[in-house]
């Protein structure tokens, strides 16, 4: 059994000061008679050790050593070298530039609550807290139980305010009241910011707070090194600066900008910030054990100290492939100084990319298909991931797990539906994060699975799971953490789907912010020289949008598509809609067409005996899914005329049909044939804005024009 570390020895004058004060003076030396660890033994073996002096204890306390008892020290002259860099490279304030729209709340003339900034003065009074003892022999507790590695910033005097610690905190004035109301009527005053690397991003201000500077505790001192070591850098990437300086003021964030080329900076971003809310939430329960610690020593009342849910997972990532978990998982390793687990070996076979080598993909995909599917695409899991001493521990229970990284199937296997009767959520009780990571691929998947888990997030557990209710925050017991959940949506794209959860639920507190490029328009990569023909359909309302549209294609594609089967049937109709593609189909099947439907639930034989009969004039058209081009990617040959149905998602999908027209006709083919015929309405915004460019979108939505064709 290794010998525990050695106590530090305390002086008469520094016993007098732990007495009195409840710390020891930051600028004194440490004495050599008194041993700390049998001076709070016995404090503790006198008074017991319940909430106040003389309470009955809530568990039974072990006569060990106390982690979690944390000391000031002197401030340091200077900072370890890679936090002072990782300091240099934090984001600066955003400018806003435009206000859009203003909150109808009566309060919306009040001032806002001026923020608390850093100057060098009280930067250079804060206090470090650290651990002194090490626990008794053989004990293994995790960092939850009082365990704290390295250097903590506090906010003890107000010296610095960290936006994490402001935005847990119990608040009960009217000035939270008032953001409660506002949050809850989705009053916001809608201001437009510069974010000139990050494209278009617009700031929703409750309670007319406006953009804030940045945080200045922003990252815990003891992520400096990992984070080195992760980023290959002793600073932050410009684009981990920018979308850091968002996530830090735990706003609801959605960024509608990733790529591929952008995924590693964008991971180690939110795994950096995910980390750095749980260490710094650890850090606060430490703080406050030791406080209770010395109170039950003195026999005094420490107060009201919550800084706990219901259960103890915080932190929920969502993602669509085991593929993705890997890397995120991977990257939460790394943060945590990488340690050893031994349940590593496991999760590298189960999730790892071993098996499952890039080179089974057919070189002829597209990069961006090679990257999505390398590795294990399985959909149905869900992982638990605690922080235990240096390193994370994988496969935990889930109310056993500091961050769950799940995909929205994995959840839905547990959380079930409504009557079954092994449902269980109250693992969801507690998240104060949720990072949804390509939310594209997830529309690929079923996205109603996403949006049942956002509907069993922070309701009230069924069962107590052990928990300590005089230190759960008051807002988890009056019901409102969803307004103090922070969640972040990443996708390469926006859409209908994605701005529901956004408006219905991203309810912070601290307001939301939505972020999305300036499209110069997928038109611009079409290479084959077909004229592009857009059509806008005339629509009464929107719930009527979907029957407006097959209204069209029965009286005008329809009959054209039945032409087009005595002459050149090389026809491919593309369908965005699953739900749409389904009514057509089953409309094309009672009329007796000759076609064939592919969608992503076709064998591979049928695909291919489509594809077959297209090129060889043999069908009069194909029905083709936009899940089926997501999963497959056929290279259909043959394409003489292409009929959007309903415009891609993903506008690269758009290019990729057209460019198809070029490179797999044989040389008989005339230019004259091709063509491309795409039906859109005002509803569909965001795909036109992508498929034509940010500028020419609202020239399409609003002119008088109901036709458009470029060449």
């Amino acid at each position: 059994m290794p010998p525990a570390k050695k106590s530090r020895k305390l002086s008469r004058k520094d016993l007098n000061q732990l007495k009195e004060y409840g710390e020891l003076d930051p600028f004194s030396n440490l004495g050599e008679e008194n041993d700390l660890d049998d001076l709070i033994s016995k404090a503790i073996s006198r008074n017991g050790f319940g909430r106040l002096a003389g309470a009955p204890s809530q568990s039974k306390a072990k006569p060990k050593g106390h982690r979690g008892l944390a000391i000031s020290k002197p401030p340091k002259a200077s900072r370890p070298d890679a936090y002072s860099k990782l300091l240099k490279s934090l984001p600066t304030a955003p400018v806003a530039t435009t206000k859009l729209g203003a909150a109808t709340s009566e309060d919306e003339g009040e001032e806002p609550e001026s923020d608390t900034h850093m100057d060098e003065d009280a930067a250079a009074d804060v206090e470090v807290e650290y651990e002194v003892d090490e626990v008794e022999h053989g004990a293994e507790e995790s960092e939850s139980e009082g365990e704290s590695d390295g250097d903590a910033e506090t906010m003890d005097g107000g010296a610095i305010e960290d936006y994490m610690e402001k935005h847990v905190a119990d608040d009960d004035s009217s000035q939270m009241h008032r953001r409660l109301a506002a949050v809850t009527q989705k009053e916001y005053t809608q201001v437009a910011v510069d974010e000139p690397l990050l494209g278009q991003a617009v700031l929703y201000s409750v309670d007319g707070q406006g953009v804030r500077p940045p945080n200045p505790n922003s990252i815990t001192p003891r992520l400096a090194k990992p984070l080195e070591k992760l980023n290959d850098s002793r600073s932050l990437s410009a684009l981990q600066q920018r979308l850091l300086g968002w996530f830090d003021q735990y706003l609801d964030v959605v960024y509608a900008d990733r790529s591929f080329d952008k995924e590693d900076e964008i991971t180690t971003a939110y795994a950096l910030h995910a980390m750095n809310h749980i260490l710094k939430s650890k850090d606060m329960e430490r703080r406050n054990k030791a406080k209770l610690t010395k109170a039950h020593a003195e026999g005094t009342d420490a107060g009201e100290l919550r800084d706990q849910g219901f259960t103890r997972p915080r932190v929920l990532i969502v993602l669509p492939f085991r593929n993705s978990a890997y890397k995120v998982v991977d990257k939460l390793y790394k943060l945590a100084s990488g340690g050893q687990d031994m349940n590593a070996p496991r999760f590298v076979k189960e999730y790892g990319p071993a098996g499952y080598e890039e080179s089974v993909i057919s070189k002829r995909k597209p990069d961006d298909f090679r990257k999505t599917f390398a590795g294990n695409i399985d959909d149905g899991f869900r992982i638990g991931v605690q922080l235990y001493r240096k390193t994370a521990r994988v496969y935990t229970d889930l109310y056993h797990s500091d961050i769950i990284v799940a995909s929205p199937l994995g959840l839905r296997m547990v959380t079930g539906s409504e009557g079954d009767e092994r449902r269980d959520f109250d693992f969801l009780s507690s998240i104060e994060m949720v990072i949804v990571d390509q939310c594209d691929a997830l529309l690929m998947q079923n996205w109603e699975h996403v949006t049942h888990v956002f509907g069993h997030l922070n309701m009230t557990p069924k069962k107590d799971h052990g928990c300590d209710f005089s230190r759960i925050r008051q807002w988890y017991l009056e019901g409102t953490a969803q307004h103090r959940r922070q969640t972040i949506l990443i996708s390469e794209y926006m859409t209908p789907e994605i701005q529901a959860v956004f408006n219905n639920n991203c309810r912070s507190i601290e307001g939301k912010v939505r972020i999305k490029p300036v499209y110069p328009g997928a038109v611009t990569d079409v290479v084959a020289q077909v004229p592009q023909v857009f059509k806008r359909l005339s629509v009464k309302r929107l719930q009527s949008a979907a029957d407006d549209r097959f209204a069209h294609f029965v009286d005008h594609v329809f009959p054209e598509l039945q032409k087009a089967s005595t002459g050149d049937k090389h026809v491919l109709l593309f369908v965005s809609s699953y739900f749409d593609f389904v009514r057509v189909r089953n409309f094309c099947r009672d009329k007796c067409c000759s076609f064939a439907a592919i969608s992503e639930y076709s064998t591979t034989s049928e695909a291919m005996g489509a594809r077959r009969s297209l090129f060889a004039g043999e069908l009069g058209f194909i029905l083709y899914s936009e899940r089926a081009h997501f999963y497959h990617r056929y290279p259909i040959k043959g394409i003489h005329r292409l009929v959007f149905y309903s415009l891609p998602e993903h506008p690269l999908f758009y290019t990729e049909l057209l460019n198809l027209m070029l490179t797999s006709n044989d040389e008989t083919a005339s230019p004259e044939l091709l063509s491309c015929t795409a039906l859109y309405t005002k509803y569909d915004q965001l795909k036109i804005e992508r498929i034509v460019g940010s500028k020419l979108a609202s020239q399409l939505l609003t002119s008088e024009r109901s036709q458009f064709t470029f060449a």
